[in-house]
């Protein structure tokens, strides 16, 4: 019994023995035997390539350093840093946004941050903060209502994508651009006439504004002036026949009597009244100072002594 119990477990153990041995035969049939003693050399770099390799490196970090632009450095006639364009687009977004009528001034002054940009652009082309203003830039100008400022938009579209078409700003405003409505623009507005507001009253009109000028009709020029009226010469000055006995002047006229037999010219028409007629000799004397009454002295008293009985 002792026996075949111990058979038993002698087959199990050969049993075991042969599957754990029949994986492992296989690689040792298909791949080659190393020879014993030998093993993979494996080359180790020398002090010279493990310094080149560094210089490398370094050369290659500097070159792209110098090709983004430092944080200190502004551009264009604001003098903007990178920072700085970006904060100022943000600022006129925000009151654009609370406020519609700025939009001129608003135009104006992204125009003037695109002049910082496109500088910037010249001296560091292939910074990659570029595209992300561009991008920003080209939001903005959409923004405002004018059609000024949307033409704007599509040049900074055009710039964006043409220059920057690699860069994930391009790619972000080609899915914008595609399903993007724009809204309608505002009718034009009249502009209002330039006043001073004065704390004493209403506003007034500027004198520095300019005056409207009169648009003379067409064809003024050529036609024909009128006729001028027929010049009739003024009768002339009639000669009066000479009175035998000749009329005295009058006291208020001065000067002699005209001689006898002298003609004397009279006019026409009435005789015009002179503008200030001659005073009389009696007004023109000089005047007489009036009598002033003097006080005469008094008698003085005396003292007369009574007769004696």
């Amino acid at each position: 019994m002792k026996r075949v119990i111990g058979l038993v477990f002698i087959c199990g153990a050969a049993s075991c023995v042969a599957v754990t041995a029949a994986p492992t035969a296989a690689p040792h049939e298909t791949a080659p035997a190393l020879a014993p003693g030998k093993k993979t050399a494996i080359p180790t770099p020398s002090a010279s390539d493990l310094a080149k390799r560094a210089a490398d490196k370094e050369a290659a970090r500097r070159a792209a350093v110098l090709q983004l632009a430092p944080a200190d450095e502004y551009f264009g006639p604001l003098k903007l840093s990178i920072i700085g364009m970006r904060n100022t687009i943000r600022d006129l977004g925000l009151r654009y946004d609370v406020n519609h009528d700025i939009s001129k001034q608003t135009f104006a002054s992204a125009q003037l941050v695109e002049r910082s940009v496109r500088e910037w652009q010249r001296k560091y082309a292939r910074d990659d903060q570029l595209p992300r203003v561009v991008f920003v830039l080209q939001r903005l100008y959409t923004k405002v209502l004018t059609q000024e400022s949307r033409d704007r938009a599509h040049a900074t579209a055009q710039w964006l994508l043409g220059e920057f078409g690699r860069s994930p700003q391009a790619r972000q405003l080609t899915k914008t651009l595609a399903y993007e409505h724009l809204a309608p623009l505002p009718p034009p507005t009249p502009e209002p006439e330039a006043t001073y507001q004065s704390i004493f009253g209403r506003g007034y009109p500027s004198e520095f504004a300019p005056s409207p000028t009169a648009t003379p009709a067409p064809g003024a020029g050529m036609r024909r002036s009128a006729s001028p009226a027929p010049v009739t010469p003024a009768a002339g000055p009639s000669i009066a026949p000479a009175s035998p006995n000749p009329t005295p002047l009058p006291t208020g006229q001065g000067g002699p009597p005209a001689p006898a037999g002298t003609p004397t010219a009279t006019p026409a028409g009435p005789s015009p009244r002179p503008a200030n007629p001659p005073r009389s000799p009696a007004s023109t004397a000089a005047p007489v100072p009036a009598p002033t009454a003097t006080p005469s002295p008094a008698p003085a008293a005396t003292a007369t002594a009574a007769p004696r009985p």
